[in-house]
C-alpha cells in the first residue's frame, strides 16, 4: 500500500513538471503589443502517450489475472478566438472535439486478449498567454488556463471473454492546461504556430470495469483522462481594432 502511495505521488509531481515550465517563461515576458488585436483560427492536436507526464499504461492484478488499459494514438481539433488584452497578455478560448483512443488487454496464464475502444469529449477553454519575443516574426508563448470538458455518454465493448463498460466520472469536468510553444507572424498572411500542451483533468474522467468471462474476475481501472499533444494552429490575420470615438456634444444656443 505504501510503495502505491508513493507511485502515484511520483506521477502527480511528473504531471506538474510541464505546469512548472511553462510558468517559468511568465518572468521572460517582452513588451511585443497584441494589444486590440481580435483574430480567429483553427488547430490540430496529435495525442500522445507519455509516461513521464503519467499518460501510460494503467494495469493492475487479481488472482493471477493482468488487465490494462492504454492511451493510444488520438487527436484533439477545433477553432480558436484570441484577444489581445494589454501589451503583454492575450486572452484565448474556442471549442475542441476530442478523440482518445484505448487499447485493453487481457492476460491469463494461458490467454492474451487485446480489444479497443474510444471516448469522445468536447472542450471549451479558457488561456491566458504571455509572449517573448524571440526575432524579428518570431515569438515564444506561454500559456495557463482551465478547460471546461464535457463527455457525452458512457461506453461498452464486449466479446466472447470479456465484456467492458467505461463509465464517465460526470457529464462535465473542469482540467487545467499549460501549453508551450513557438508563433511565426507574417504582415498578411496570418499567424503559423507549433507547440506543446499538456491537459490534466482534476480527476478521473472515466471508471473502466472489466469482466473476463472465463473465471467471472472483474478489474476496476480509473482513467485519469491527462494527455500530452503536439500543436499545429494557425489564426487569420486581423488589423487591430480601432477604438470608438467619444462624440462630442453639440452646445446649445
Amino acid at each position: 500500500m505504501k510503495k502505491c502511495k508513493i507511485q502515484n505521488l511520483e506521477s502527480r509531481i511528473c504531471s506538474l513538471r510541464f505546469l512548472l515550465l511553462a510558468s517559468g517563461f511568465w518572468l521572460l515576458a517582452s513588451g511585443f503589443s497584441q494589444q486590440n488585436i481580435f483574430t480567429a483560427g483553427f488547430q490540430y492536436k496529435p495525442i500522445f502517450s507519455s509516461a513521464f507526464f503519467s499518460t501510460g499504461t494503467k494495469s493492475i492484478s487479481q488472482n493471477g489475472i493482468d488487465f490494462s488499459v492504454s492511451q493510444k494514438f488520438g487527436y484533439c481539433a477545433g477553432m480558436v478566438l484570441r484577444r489581445g488584452i494589454t501589451k503583454r497578455f492575450s486572452l484565448e478560448t474556442g471549442i475542441n472535439y476530442v478523440k482518445r483512443n484505448f487499447g485493453m488487454n487481457i492476460t491469463d496464464t494461458t490467454f492474451t486478449g487485446k480489444s479497443d475502444f474510444t471516448i469522445i469529449g468536447y472542450e471549451i477553454p479558457v488561456q491566458l498567454l504571455i509572449f517573448l519575443q524571440a526575432s524579428k516574426e518570431g515569438f515564444i508563448n506561454s500559456s495557463l488556463g482551465l478547460s471546461w470538458d464535457m463527455y457525452p455518454s458512457n461506453i461498452a465493448t464486449a466479446d466472447t471473454y470479456f465484456k467492458h463498460n467505461s463509465k464517465r466520472h460526470s457529464l462535465f469536468q473542469v482540467s487545467v492546461l499549460a501549453n508551450l510553444g513557438y508563433e511565426y507572424r507574417t504582415e498578411k498572411s496570418g499567424y503559423f504556430y507549433v507547440g506543446a500542451s499538456y491537459h490534466l483533468p482534476l480527476s478521473y474522467f472515466y471508471l473502466s470495469t472489466i469482466k473476463y468471462e472465463p473465471v467471472q474476475e472483474i478489474a476496476q481501472i480509473k482513467l485519469r483522462g491527462n494527455y500530452l499533444t503536439l500543436d499545429f494552429r494557425y489564426y487569420f490575420h486581423e488589423d487591430p481594432l480601432k477604438p470608438k470615438k467619444k462624440k462630442k456634444k453639440e452646445k446649445k444656443p
